[in-house]
């Protein structure tokens, strides 16, 4: 979910629950995850949404839950990666290693 997704959410939340959607109780709502120029097209945005029509805005939950899944997601990720490059960092170090045995067996066996 969009960033702007996320204000319209947190903004339908706070007027369901009678209270004027403002930035400070957006930003409230958010925990301050989402940029202050965000904040105010978004709350711009919902303002200019007829009351009708805000069934049709996602839910605060539904918001931080979808937040929730793409940081556990890029979280994932990462760890693959991480693993990724120390496997190959163990595999080059494993060659350098094989190599400098080599190197030092060739260095004995002049001697």
């Amino acid at each position: 979910m969009s960033p702007i997704e996320q204000v319209l959410a947190a903004a339908k939340t706070i007027a369901m629950n009678g209270h004027t959607p403002t930035m400070a109780l957006v930003k409230g709502k958010l925990g301050g995850k989402v940029p202050m120029p965000l904040l105010i097209q978004g709350l711009q945005q919902f303002k200019a949404i007829p009351k009708d029509q805000w069934q049709t805005l996602p839910d605060l939950g539904d918001a931080l839950e979808s937040t929730k899944q793409t940081a556990n997601t890029e979280r994932q990720q990462l760890e693959q990666l991480f693993q990724t490059q120390i496997q190959q960092m163990k595999a080059d170090f494993d060659k350098k290693i094989e190599s400098l045995e080599q190197r030092i067996a060739q260095l004995e066996n002049q001697s």
